[in-house]
């Protein structure tokens, strides 16, 4: 069984490198569009067999509920990866034999690019990373099992995450896959979304800039 969490701390402290120039209200607004993005693709999804968010938030829980997807309600949260670990235990137990995690800041992604990451997955029984952009952070990861290495998100999260399969001689795959790798975290990155084609929430808004 195939599962995807969508991780999502809170609105009041998501995106702090954008709000060194931008507002709270239009960081904000943006991250809310995000999010919409994500799991609107999540939702349309055919090969996951369950959907996921995991957060605190109540804001994020309404949008979660508008596409229909499930909500694990965080009580304490540590860290994304310690957070992310806990919730592929629960879904472990509950009958996961992989999950993909995916972050609620990459407003291009299709569901097509989602189902294409599992299929591979599935296919090889093994373990996927896909890379941000820049190629230091992990912007998906299909953890196969759920619990196959602890994550280790934040800064060069990538080669962390290399590391810890390459040490524990467990098979995994790279892929890089365009509208998973962009995500938005600086000015730099919204202007990447504003050139791009893909229609979506978070593009309309953001060539109103």
């Amino acid at each position: 069984m195939n599962y995807i969490l969508v991780p999502f701390k809170n609105f009041k402290n998501a995106k702090s490198r954008l709000r060194k120039d931008l507002s709270n209200s239009e960081t904000e607004r943006i991250a809310k569009l995000m999010l919409e993005d994500v799991l609107s693709e999540v939702s349309k999804s055919r090969l996951a067999d369950r959907k996921f968010l995991l957060t605190k938030d109540s804001s994020a829980m309404s949008i979660g509920v508008k596409y229909g997807i499930e909500i694990i309600e965080e009580k304490i949260q540590v860290d994304e990866s310690t957070s992310v670990d806990n919730a592929c235990d629960y879904l472990k137990s509950i009958g996961a034999s992989a999950v993909l995690r995916l972050p609620g800041d990459i407003p291009n992604v299709e569901a097509k690019d989602i189902d294409l990451l599992i299929n591979e997955g599935k296919h090889d029984g093994t373990s996927i990373i896909v890379p941000s952009d820049s190629g230091t952070g992990t912007n998906a990861f299909y953890k196969c099992p759920p619990d196959v290495i602890s994550s280790s998100f934040g800064e060069n999260s990538f080669q962390k995450h290399i590391n810890s399969f390459i040490t524990k001689n467990i098979k995994f795959k790279v892929m890089e896959i365009e509208n998973i790798s962009v995500d938005i975290d600086s000015l730099e990155d919204i202007d990447k979304i504003k050139r791009t084609s893909k229609q979506s929430k978070t593009s309309e808004y953001l060539k109103t800039f």
